[in-house]
């Protein structure tokens, strides 16, 4: 009869060995879950981050390129106005 015990008692203790390898396998992967989930993030964020900076240089780069036209309409209006002047002054 102690035998048969004793086998018993064996087998509940593989059963748990097994429940606590299984958990352990389970927490295993939920935490590599959570890490590919976290490094996903990540590397999104850093593509943002270089989306931003990328779109701040071309604005800088397009405020350079309004501001040279900006210029160039102010000083054809300047001319324009120099014309109209001296045709009023013609008429006159």
């Amino acid at each position: 009869m102690k035998k048969n015990n004793l086998f018993h008692n064996s087998g509940n203790q593989d059963k748990q060995n097994l429940q606590t390898d299984s958990q352990s396998a389970q927490l295993a992967v939920i935490a590599g879950v959570i890490t590919t989930f976290g490094d996903a993030l990540a590397t999104l964020a850093a593509v943002l981050a270089i989306e931003e900076a990328r779109e701040e240089k071309n604005g800088n780069g397009n405020n350079n390129n309004m501001q040279k036209q900006i210029d160039y309409l102010t000083s054809e209006f300047e001319k324009l106005k120099k014309q109209v002047s001296n045709q009023n002054t013609y008429h006159l």
